[in-house]
């Protein structure tokens, strides 16, 4: 019996997408996920790992207890699964800026100054404006979703 597989053949979707009346923008922004899909799971397999871990360690009870008063499975997320991971989704939003900032150009041009340059001084006032604008942006982000985080007694 003779195969048709002749190794990785994948649809063009993207004329497909354009003639539906997708915009540009948004068919770019897809077809960029999928391209890189790879990238993305490689990257998140540290937030995935305290998802599941999270999830794992809510009570069966609650489930069972929200099943014997009436609860749909959509009332029970809403009610019972999200709030109880909320704190993990502040967690994983810090780690994941933190994890973007670490290794990147500016992070690069910082280790150039310093060490192919021997520039310390503009490497260590770099570093600092470096530093003091993550920190900004980590406690904005941080502010904002600490306000939606639910913490269970």
């Amino acid at each position: 019996m003779e195969s048709n597989y002749s190794g990785l053949r994948s649809i063009e979707l993207r004329p497909l997408l354009l003639e539906a009346g997708m915009s540009r923008d948004a068919v770019d922004y897809l077809s960029g996920a999928v391209d890189r899909i790879y990238q993305i799971i490689t990257l998140s397999g540290v937030q995935i790992l305290i998802f599941l871990a999270g999830l794992q360690s809510i009570s069966p009870s609650l489930y069972e207890a929200a099943k014997i008063e009436g609860a749909t499975g959509y009332e029970a997320f809403w009610k019972i699964t999200f709030p109880m991971i909320t704190p993990l989704i502040l967690t994983n939003t810090i780690y994941t800026i933190i994890d973007s900032f670490y290794n990147n150009g500016v992070t690069g041009m910082i280790q150039d100054a310093a060490f192919v340059q021997l520039n310390f001084g503009v490497s260590s006032a770099m570093s600092w404006a470096y530093f003091i604008t993550i920190s900004i942006i980590l406690s904005v982000s941080a502010y904002l979703i600490t306000r939606r985080v639910h913490y269970n007694d």
